[in-house]
């Protein structure tokens, strides 16, 4: 298990992030643009239609943390676990997702064009009408995932979970698919040797 840091620990632009945390509005969302965010608790953050483009946050912990509407376009989030967040409307356009666990997260009319999904944990999540053209979803687990009205258009989905995944009016065009058997429990252990391989056990 990687420690995490509370956003007081990290400065931006000469401010801590847990004052521009505090400072924001609806108004005046986040700006953490560019940031190195690696390793940052974010549990139960509002970051609503925040800027967070380029950010390097890896490893972090952003669980039911309000993300709607945010931009993400070209984030590093290499094993940052998102389980339960509101991610609806956000653009993850081009994202590094890989391993990231994103159980039960809600993307609705997400932008995930280009994104790298391999082997990131998507169980449970709604993807209703969320834009995944060119996606890398190899090794995905989609077990209960509603995708109704997504479009795959053109994503690598060799190796994915679909069991039980609603896909009512899902655009599979072009898309590569070779559905996997792995259960949970399977899944989750290529998911942890991925991230193993990507930065050593315990690693950073």
């Amino acid at each position: 298990m990687r420690e995490l840091k509370e956003p007081q620990e990290f400065q931006f632009e000469g401010h801590s992030v847990r004052e521009i945390l505090d400072e924001s509005t609806p108004l005046k969302p986040v700006s953490l643009k560019g940031a190195d965010l690696a390793g940052i608790n974010l549990r139960n953050a509002n970051l609503a239609d925040a800027n967070l483009w380029g950010v390097k946050m890896v490893h972090a912990a952003l669980t039911s943390a309000n993300l709607k509407g945010a931009y993400l376009m070209r984030a590093n989030l290499i094993g940052t676990d998102f389980s339960g967040a509101n991610m609806a409307d956000v653009n993850l356009m081009d994202a590094n997702l890989i391993g990231a666990n994103m159980e039960k997260t809600i993307l609705t009319n997400a932008n995930l064009m280009g994104a790298d999904m391999t082997v990131v944990n998507l169980s449970g999540a709604d993807l209703r009408e969320a834009d995944l053209k060119n996606a890398v979803l190899k090794g995905a687990n989609l077990t209960n995932a509603d995708l109704t009205g997504a479009d795959l258009t053109n994503a690598d989905m060799k190796g994915v979970i679909l069991r039980g995944a609603k896909m009512t009016n899902t655009n599979l065009n072009n898309a590569s698919i070779e559905e996997s058997n792995d259960d949970d429990t399977r899944s989750k252990e290529k998911r942890t040797s991925f991230l193993d391989r990507l930065f050593g056990a315990g690693g950073k």
